[in-house]
């Protein structure tokens, strides 16, 4: 399994993200987004899955894997 950080637009966003996966039966936790990822709301979603294939993006900012000492973006949102 791969760990996973998204970021939102909105803290409710990243609460409806939150709520949605657990409906799914995938365990994340609402944290403060890290320093080196941007964020509008500055909550972000942590979760694991085997990929990162969530339907619901309404609200994300962008998603995230860490690797070593970098962060990797598997998804941007084109909305500035």
């Amino acid at each position: 399994m791969k760990e996973y950080t998204a970021t939102f637009h909105s803290h409710f966003g990243a609460v409806k993200f939150n709520h949605n996966l657990k409906r799914m039966g995938i365990t994340c936790a609402l944290r403060p987004v890290p320093r080196a990822l941007s964020s509008s709301c500055g909550t972000c979603a942590v979760f694991e899955s085997e990929e990162w294939n969530v339907t619901n993006l309404d609200d994300v900012e962008g998603i995230y894997i860490k690797e070593k000492d970098r962060w990797l973006s598997v998804y941007e949102t084109s909305e500035n």
